[in-house]
């Protein structure tokens, strides 16, 4: 039984490992998606990738409509 436990232990930190270095391979970007929630609880994402800080460095063309509709 310790073996076992041992192995899964291991197991899981290799993972870990694994993915933190894959992250920092990407040259720290990660997806980061930027979502408005209106009054009535509906969403809307843009997607963008941001730096390993959490700063936005770029993202779609896409964008979110205001709150109000924009109507004047």
């Amino acid at each position: 039984m310790r073996k076992k436990m041992l192995l899964l232990a291991l197991s899981l930190a290799a993972l870990a490992g694994s993915l933190t270095a894959s992250r920092a391979a990407a040259g720290g970007t990660y997806f980061c998606p930027r979502c408005t929630t209106y009054a009535d609880g509906s969403q809307c994402c843009v997607s963008c990738t941001c730096n390993s800080s959490g700063v936005p460095i770029a993202c779609t063309n896409n964008y979110c409509p205001p709150a109000d509709g924009g109507g004047a």
